[in-house]
């Protein structure tokens, strides 16, 4: 990998590459990964008042988690970190991961403990983006499974739900 490209592991809305090109430009998906000993939670406090997607350490444990790997170029970088909001509740990690039968290293964002909340839920349409990434790169079934599972609450800012209603529906006359 370039000093100029970095491997970018996506878990949550930005996990469809429709969604993740619409913030930074276009992208190179390398494919779906599992994790194991991590599970995925929606108890980041979003700036918006509801929940987000965060990775959580297991080790030791049965949980799996799963998520997309993207090549992106140092500038989107710059790009994505304004849109997570990178040290306003999210940091950047780096993780060593196996990707088939390979070892690389992938930048994520992950959820200090002083930002993780556990009294809000996320919007409909957020969970729905995630859901989107998650049957575009073909996750399990009790992956999707536990995503439908997850409770929502619906957007009080109307104008903000119809655009990422307009996304969704461009997900979905795409796929």
């Amino acid at each position: 990998m370039s000093g100029d490209c970095f491997h970018y592991l996506a878990y949550g809305s930005n996990l469809h590459p429709l969604r993740l090109s619409d913030r930074v430009g276009s992208v190179d998906c390398l494919g779906a990964v599992r994790l194991p000993g991590w599970r995925l939670c929606f108890d980041k406090r979003g700036s918006d008042g509801s929940a987000k997607a965060n990775l959580r350490a297991a080790p030791d444990s049965a949980h799996q988690a799963w998520g997309a790997v993207f090549r992106l170029h140092r500038r989107q970088y710059v790009a994505l970190d304004r849109y997570e909001g990178c040290g306003r509740g999210y940091e950047t990690f780096w993780l060593d991961l196996t990707i088939d039968g390979s070892e690389i290293a992938v930048l994520t964002y992950l959820t200090p403990s002083h930002w993780q909340s556990s009294q809000s839920r996320p919007y409909r349409w957020y969970l729905d983006l995630v859901l989107a990434g998650a049957r575009y790169h073909q996750f399990p079934s009790p992956a999707i499974e536990q995503l439908n599972q997850v409770q929502t609450m619906p957007d009080p800012d109307a104008s903000r739900a119809r655009s990422q209603q307009m996304l969704l529906d461009r997900i979905r006359s795409a796929s």
